[in-house]
C-alpha cells in the first residue's frame, strides 16, 4: 500500500495533534515563572519599596526587627517566584510581618495606608492563588 504525500502528511498531524494532547492531559502544569507571576513580583516589589519608605521613620529595637523580618521574608517568598513556585507558607509568614508591623510600629499616616494597601493586595494574591 502506498501513501500519497497528502495522506502522508494528513496522518502524520493527526497522530502528532492526538500525543500532543494526551502529553498535555496528563502532564502537571509547568509554570514559566515570567509569564504567570510577574503581577505577583511586581507586588512584592512595590511593597519592598514602601517599607524602604516606612523604615526612615524607624524608632530602632523592636520596630526595626519588625521591617527587616517582613523585608527578609518578602524577599524568600519572591526567590521562590522566581523560580517558578508560589510558597505560600513563605507568603503567609510576610503578611503576618506585615500586619505585626502596622499593628505595634510607629507610621505616618501616608505610609500606613500604602502598607495596609500592599497587605491586602498580598491577602488577595494568596487567595487568587488558592482557587
Amino acid at each position: 500500500m502506498t501513501f500519497s504525500r497528502r495522506h502522508f502528511a494528513t496522518a502524520f498531524m493527526g497522530a502528532s495533534v492526538t500525543a500532543a494532547l494526551s502529553g498535555v492531559a496528563g502532564a502537571a502544569p509547568r509554570w514559566d515563572h515570567d509569564r504567570d507571576y510577574p503581577e505577583v513580583r511586581e507586588l512584592v516589589d512595590r511593597t519592598q519599596s514602601d517599607l524602604r519608605t516606612a523604615v526612615d521613620l524607624e524608632h530602632g529595637g523592636k520596630q526595626a526587627d519588625r521591617y527587616r523580618n517582613a523585608q527578609d521574608h518578602l524577599s524568600d517568598f519572591d526567590r521562590s517566584l522566581s523560580k517558578g513556585h508560589f510558597d505560600k507558607d513563605r507568603l503567609d509568614k510576610a503578611i503576618g510581618d506585615l500586619q505585626h508591623l502596622l499593628d505595634h510600629n510607629t507610621l505616618q499616616a501616608s505610609t500606613r495606608e500604602a502598607l495596609r494597601r500592599d497587605l491586602e493586595d498580598l491577602r488577595v494574591a494568596r487567595d487568587h492563588h488558592d482557587h
